[in-house]
């Protein structure tokens, strides 16, 4: 990829002239991976181009909250709700954010398949940019990596100059062997071909940034209570599990038979005993550490109603 370029270079004059190449000349789309570890500046990387790039190309601001999804679902919704309300231009950046890893690695790879092969053959009219950051690159599998345009390797976030440092290679894939090639861009400054081997940005702005955090924060907090459901429904399968290996068949099959909603009478006389037997048997069943105040028991200690007090043989 060859840019030429006599003017002095702009802050994401390189990468936003590279977009054009593709999204507008071309008419192709633009699916970019950003690597790197936590605190390398992926997230700001990517708002700070996309600042540019929408000031560049629509002469406006950045969605930040509309556009930067933490989950691959919620891409694919808003591609889908550009598209139905006639509103998806070409150049429209969507990034998508590292938070999607939680999911186990062959799902994360499988739904990255899906979202790539979805941009390229439902919208590649359109002509849209993805930006897709996370830790390591190798979080896709290998047929989602043939399919990328570009991969940018974070290097540091300079604090003091408030700017993120990155190398940009460009992907050249080989249609017959399938070998992949990752070269530099290169751009004609003041006469000379070079390679652009490092790039710069500035940190996005104060009011991006703001969005951004509390987007993500909410992101975090639906996250947070999903995972406490998800440990909640592992520790009930083992109450459930310890349940079976601690009470005796009889025991079980009148626990089950409360949670089913049945009362001591009826289960009286489905088993063919007295009531106080259910009495007893629900009696074991409390002091194995099961409380037994309502009408009836489950294993999830939800709170049920029995006669109090229970009624003492004679």
């Amino acid at each position: 990829m060859l840019i030429k370029e006599n003017l002095k270079i702009k802050e994401g004059e390189v990468i936003c002239k590279w977009f054009e190449g593709r999204v507008i000349t071309r008419n192709k789309n633009v699916i970019a991976a950003i690597s790197g570890p936590t605190g390398s500046g992926k997230s700001y990387w990517c708002l700070s181009l996309s600042e540019v790039w929408y000031k560049r190309r629509f002469n406006e601001e950045f969605p930040v909250e509309k556009n930067t999804c933490f989950s691959i679902g919620k891409a694919i919704r808003r591609l889908d709700e550009l598209l139905k309300s006639n509103t998806l231009r070409r150049g429209e950046i969507l990034i998508i954010e590292e938070a999607g890893v939680i999911n186990n690695a062959l799902d994360f790879q499988n739904k990255i398949s899906k979202l790539f092969n979805f941009v390229l053959q439902s919208f590649r009219k359109f002509n849209i940019i993805l930006l897709f950051n996370l830790p390591v690159l190798s979080m896709m599998n290998k047929n989602s990596r043939l399919l990328l345009h570009a991969h940018i390797i974070m290097q540091s976030i300079d604090e003091k100059n408030k700017i993120s440092k990155c190398k940009m290679y460009i992907h050249q894939l080989n249609e017959q062997s399938g070998k992949s090639y990752w070269k530099f861009l290169r751009i004609k400054f003041n006469g000379v071909i070079m390679p652009v081997k490092k790039i710069s940005l500035s940190l996005p702005s104060d009011k991006t940034i703001e969005i951004y955090e509390k987007s993500k924060q909410e992101f975090l907090m639906d996250l947070t209570k999903e995972f406490i459901n998800e440990l909640n429904e592992i520790d009930k399968n083992n109450i459930r599990k310890e349940a079976r290996n601690n009470l005796t068949d009889i025991e079980f099959e009148v626990l089950k038979m409360l949670q089913e909603g049945k009362e001591v009478k009826e289960i009286a006389k489905i088993r063919g005993v007295g009531v106080r037997t259910i009495y007893e048997s629900i009696e074991r069943i409390k002091n194995k550490g099961f409380d037994v105040k309502n009408r009836q028991i489950s294993l999830e200690k939800e709170v049920f109603e029995l006669p109090n007090p229970i009624p003492k043989a004679i």
